[in-house]
């Protein structure tokens, strides 16, 4: 009896050990973040002033509704899901100086065209990392903290950091992008930009340099400067908030950011075959782009992430826009990391919840280089 008793309390303690072992692993695995954050901040990132690249357009004319899919497109002024939310005119924490008069819109004024023609991100030439959904479901939309860093680029070279829903093959696929862009072709500098980019049948556009993306708000804007960013090695770190959601009612994609979710504009269902019912995959990372011959340029803060948050990109409050239209924290279960390239140039770390502040969050980016 003495020896049963004794296999059986051996039995016990190896199971209770091996299940203390098993959670002090996970807590080891899910705290490396959290820990590390707790001695940072984060603030919301405010907007500059209008630049004279822009002007404003009475919001009935603006060139969107010229496109042959919206000619008899009514312009929808709120997204349903914020009716509740008071409209209010003041300014985006003070910080914006200049707005457009009410019932006129913003438009880049630049003639240059930067139409996406037959697009393809699979040549050696774009570099992406990121975070995609990975459980056959219909989604809504995405939202993120997203941090932003300076880097210095030229020419054609471009870094996005952000948030994509796509849905359909890759002949047709339908996919909207926004976040935060650095793209000297297209600004005229190499600081960070408000930045979207939309496809739909094998052409798209970034910003508003082709119709579609229908603006109801004076501000913030496609294209606008985002300030102030983080700095490497610095313990206050500046994020950018957007939200890229689908209307229940209307079906239309609306752009939002934070505080209390500004609601802007939108891409209207009618532009897409596919998105128009709902996101196959939502996806969160960084992308960029060198023209051949030159090196790929660096992609977050420009450090890889085993260099710990003080130093590499992130994201953070990393949420979804499910099914039922509600928003909520990514599961690590459905989500998988897709990496494209030499890791030496890019990465990207995720280990599920990083604590009640971060909640699910990942490092990523990295220098680029020649090797990639």
């Amino acid at each position: 009896i003495k020896s049963k008793v004794y296999k059986v309390m051996t039995l016990f303690l190896v199971i209770v050990l091996s299940f203390w072992i098993t959670c002090s692993n996970i807590d080891a695995r899910s705290g490396t973040l959290s820990n590390e954050t707790s001695y940072f901040t984060t603030s919301d990132i405010v907007m500059h002033r209008m630049d004279i690249d822009f002007g404003c357009i009475n919001i009935y004319k603006q060139p969107s509704l010229n496109h042959p899919l919206l000619k008899n497109h009514k312009i929808q002024r709120y997204p349903t899901f914020t009716r509740n939310i008071v409209p209010k005119r003041s300014s985006y924490d003070g910080k914006i100086i200049e707005e457009c008069p009410l019932g006129k819109v913003p438009f880049h004024k630049k003639t240059k065209k930067h139409q996406i023609k037959g697009f393809q991100s699979n040549s050696h030439e774009y570099h992406s990392i990121t975070l995609d959904t990975n459980q056959t479901a219909t989604f809504h939309g995405g939202y993120a903290h997203v941090g932003a860093y300076n880097l210095q680029l030229k020419g054609k070279q471009y870094s996005l950091s952000g948030i994509w829903v796509e849905s359909g093959p890759p002949s047709n696929l339908n996919s909207i992008f926004v976040g935060i862009g650095v793209m000297p072709n297209l600004y005229g500098d190499s600081e960070i930009h408000l930045t979207t980019r939309w496809t739909a049948g094998g052409s798209g556009c970034y910003n508003v340099h082709c119709p579609g993306f229908v603006q109801v708000k004076s501000k913030p804007y496609l294209g606008m400067i985002l300030s102030p960013v983080s700095s490497i090695g610095s313990f206050k770190k500046w994020v950018f908030v957007p939200t890229i959601k689908q209307d229940k009612v209307t079906g239309h994609w609306w752009l939002c950011i934070f505080p209390k979710l500004r609601c802007f504009g939108y891409f209207p269902k009618e532009l897409f075959s596919h998105l128009s019912s709902g996101a196959s995959i939502v996806r969160y990372g960084g992308e960029t782009y060198t023209p051949p011959g030159m090196v790929s340029p660096p992609m977050g803060s420009g450090r890889l992430p085993q260099e710990r948050f003080k130093n590499s990109g992130f994201m953070e409050k990393i949420k979804i826009i499910n099914s039922e239209y509600n928003q909520i924290d990514i599961n690590p279960r459905n989500m998988k990391i897709n990496k494209d390239g030499n890791l030496s140039c890019y990465d990207l770390l995720y280990r599920g919840f990083e604590g009640s502040y971060s909640h699910q969050a990942f490092l990523y980016g990295g220098p680029g280089g020649r090797s990639c």
